[in-house]
């Protein structure tokens, strides 16, 4: 049975990736935040240890922390914890990867188009989402065999979010070329194909709409 390592599971991207891996037969290994939180520096490399390694041929890394805070707002443990679960403990699977490589085939990381348009309050969230598309990028030279790719995702829908957010949603939908949020299953169509795609490596796939081709919104 082909395993996948996916992080942030419970959240309702993720939810909908175990989801959809699992239908398709894949033995899914979603850690629980008591099991491997990504908050704290080693816990990764703890986990991995921890676990049979070689058995596993796709990891997605889908946690992230999204807090939202202005600049004026940012002190250092917020930044230093927002980096360390989007980018740090990511690079921390690359650099046990690449010498416990096992049967490992291909890595996919969910990135977000304010990796390269950053909202105001996201100021730090974009820049971490940057450094993960450049680890990326990077990655696939030192890996080689190891194919490594990033989804960069615009605003996917969610149940509530247009009683919570209707400014936000109306804005994107007016703004996007194909007038809508993206669904779960916008997302684990792309996720599929990245993950699966045999020549295919160092690459960041936008899936937003067409957003990100409109000046702004």
């Amino acid at each position: 049975m082909t395993s996948l390592l996916l992080t942030g599971a419970t959240g309702h991207i993720g939810s909908g990736l175990k989801d959809h891996f699992a239908a398709k037969g894949y033995k899914v290994i979603a850690p629980t935040r008591f099991e491997c939180d990504l908050a704290k520096s080693g816990s990764v490399t703890q986990y991995l240890k921890s676990i049979d390694f070689t058995d596993v041929e796709f990891i997605i890394n889908n946690a992230a922390d999204q807090s939202v805070f202005e600049l004026a707002n940012a002190n250092p443990a917020d930044i230093e914890k927002m980096m360390q679960t989007n980018f740090n403990s990511i690079a921390e699977i690359y650099s046990y990867v690449a010498s416990h490589s096992g049967n490992l085939k291909s890595i996919l990381n969910i990135s977000s188009i304010e990796a390269i348009n950053a909202r105001p309050g996201h100021t730090i969230y974009g820049a971490s989402k940057a450094a993960l598309e450049s680890l990326t990028k990077s990655a696939a030279n030192e890996l080689k065999n190891i194919r490594t790719n990033a989804l960069r995702l615009g605003l996917i829908s969610r149940p509530g979010i247009q009683s919570s957010w209707p400014e936000g949603v109306n804005a994107w939908i007016k703004s996007t070329p194909l007038g809508r949020m993206g669904e779960i299953n916008d997302v684990t169509s792309a996720a599929d194909f990245l993950l699966t795609s045999e020549w295919l490596t160092g690459e960041i796939l936008t899936l937003d709409g067409g957003n990100l081709s409109n000046p702004g919104w």
